[in-house]
């Protein structure tokens, strides 16, 4: 009779946030004469916020509760991405938390309600202080979430000069015997490797790492540049045991905040309906 199910589908559509969403097509009809008293009075408070150019961007805000039982999870690690999104609730909460206590004043009706529903996203100063600057918009992690992270990629790119100056030196001596197919420099399982003409392969002395599509040239790792190639691998698996450290030390700083996050999420998800 109320039409309850169209206006819930109508109100989905104003909210911007999958928690939004999420919290709107949970909605029921209550009888709970205080449960409503208390959203009349958010609904008012928030209404004059807005009213005043109070504004709060919610898009964006995804569910992360698989995410914080992950993390709760002693050695479990989460993906950089995840932990970007993860970053994303926890700046946005503390923004919220900062007009929480220092609501615009030019507001006339009382912030009590919004006041106490805020109460329950806590102080993430210092995670964020942690965590903020670390991962880089594609998901990587920035040369500078570690010392050793940017000394390890300094030394990769280092020994990649190296190796490219040596190959591309050896490649101009097979140019002038015409064994290499072309003059450039490229990777075989992150192995630096030069095209030669098959009729020539065993000109180069060194290790092959397969073929054309054609036929017509093999990749090949002179035997002048394995030791280089060597240390490279070497250096990319520090790497990895480095952001894998990293990464490791996040989930847990995030871990151990969990519930709190938690929380907080509720209170952003409660304010956006």
């Amino acid at each position: 009779m109320l039409e309850f199910e169209q206006l819930r589908e109508l109100l989905q559509g104003y909210a911007t946030s999958d928690l939004g969403r999420s919290r709107v097509a949970g909605l029921q009809p209550s009888v709970d004469l205080d449960w409503i008293q208390k959203q009349q009075r958010l609904t008012s408070e928030i209404r004059e916020f807005r009213r005043v150019g109070g504004r709060f961007e919610f898009a964006g805000l995804i569910d992360v509760s698989k995410l914080l039982d992950k993390s709760r999870i002693e050695g479990a690690v989460l993906e950089a991405l995840e932990i970007r999104d993860l970053i994303t609730i926890v700046d946005r909460a503390a923004e919220w938390r900062q007009i929480a206590l220092n609501p615009p004043q030019r507001m006339k009706t009382d912030w009590a309600a919004v006041r106490e529903l805020s109460s329950g996203i806590a102080d993430f100063a210092d995670l964020t202080r942690a965590l903020r600057n670390k991962i880089l918009p594609d998901g990587t992690l920035d040369d500078k979430a570690s010392p050793q992270l940017a000394n390890i990629r300094r030394e990769i790119e280092k020994q990649r000069r190296a190796i490219q100056q040596s190959l591309q030196s050896f490649l101009r001596r097979l140019s002038e015997g015409g064994a290499a197919q072309d003059e450039v420099v490229t990777v075989r399982g992150e192995r630096f490797v030069i095209p030669v003409k098959t009729e020539h392969k065993r000109r180069v002395q060194g290790v092959v790492h397969g073929a054309s599509s054609s036929g017509q040239t093999v990749f090949v790792e002179p035997l002048e540049t394995i030791e280089q190639n060597n240390e490279l691998v070497r250096l990319l698996e520090d790497e990895l045991a480095e952001v894998h450290r990293i990464l490791l030390e996040m989930t847990s700083k995030i871990g151990e905040r969990a519930s709190e996050i938690s929380a907080a999420v509720e209170v952003l998800a409660e304010l956006e309906v």
